[in-house]
């Protein structure tokens, strides 16, 4: 999976909210699901590419779940049809938040 488009996109929603950028350290594939992992500001958070579902890639879900370093979830966007959307829905704001207060 090309992981530098959607980092792009994230780096971007995190910008108009005046956080970011989320630097790139590290990306793993294991079946259905690519990790980034990265740092945003001075803590380190992994962003889970899940893609769920049989079928075209139209057909299946696109998950985006943010998780801080002990690998707690501190945030998950809704399955869209594609990682472009998952990431333009999810709510950055509130992993903006928990990096900051945590």
């Amino acid at each position: 999976m090309n992981t530098s488009s959607l980092t792009n996109q994230i780096n971007e929603a995190l910008a108009a909210l005046g956080g970011g950028p989320f630097l790139t350290t590290k990306t793993t594939e294991q079946d259905a699901t690519t990790t980034v992992t990265g740092t945003l500001g001075d803590s380190e958070i992994h962003i889970d590419f899940i893609e769920e579902g049989n079928g075209t890639e139209a057909e299946k879900d696109h998950t985006v779940v943010v998780r801080d370093a002990s690998g707690k979830q501190i945030g998950e966007g809704r399955g869209d049809s594609t990682f472009a959307d998952a990431i333009s829905a999810f709510g950055w704001a509130g992993v903006l938040d928990a990096v900051k207060n945590g």
